[in-house]
């Protein structure tokens, strides 16, 4: 049980390193800001789901599949976050083409809340 409690913290700290780290990443790798484009082009419409955060209800509709879920301590997610946390659970989904992260607060996730929380973030 401690081992399985260890692998999964290990595998969130991993996880929330890597989101702050492709955040950074742009400002360090990017030494001028790039100009804006001109006002006469518009800009194309991204993809729904791409925007923002959805939920996993929405995810499943569009043919999301579940392949993970994974409980994260609350002493993990606090130590990660620097603020105290409740403890959470991490959903995977996966289709032919997109991943998405799904973050939960164990509250939400016993609740049955998942199809109303736009907790989710698709990567394409």
């Amino acid at each position: 049980m401690t081992r399985t409690v260890a692998a999964l913290t290990c595998a969130a700290a991993f996880f929330l390193a890597a989101a702050e780290a492709r955040a950074v990443e742009p400002a360090i790798n990017e030494p001028e800001a790039k100009p804006a484009p001109p006002p006469t082009e518009t800009p194309q419409a991204e993809p729904e789901g791409d925007s923002g955060p959805v939920s996993l209800g929405e995810l499943t509709k569009q043919g999301f599949v579940i392949r993970t879920t994974d409980f994260i301590p609350a002493e993990a997610v606090t130590r990660q976050s620097g603020k105290i946390s409740s403890d959470a659970v991490i959903v995977t989904l996966q289709t032919s083409t997109a991943t998405a992260v799904c973050f939960y607060t164990l509250k939400a996730y016993v609740g049955k809340k998942l199809n109303a929380i736009p907790a989710c973030t698709v990567h394409r």
